[in-house]
């Protein structure tokens, strides 16, 4: 499945380029901190990873 081999290229590779349409690429955010929408109350959020997502410059004139 297409998808089963995006999220394996993005763990091995840390990223998944299908020329012509797309970009998915993992990138680190850093720790910080953040509000909790529901109580106001400040929050440490961790370090961690995260998939962004890049239309080709092919594909965004056609859309």
């Amino acid at each position: 499945m297409i998808v089963d081999t995006i999220i394996g290229e993005l763990k091995q590779e840390g990223g998944f380029t299908l020329p012509f349409f797309w970009t998915f690429g993992v990138h680190k955010t850093t720790a910080r901190k953040a509000l909790n929408p529901r109580t106001g109350e400040p929050v440490e959020v961790q370090a961690g990873k995260t998939v962004r997502f890049k239309a080709s410059p092919v594909l965004k004139p056609e859309v």
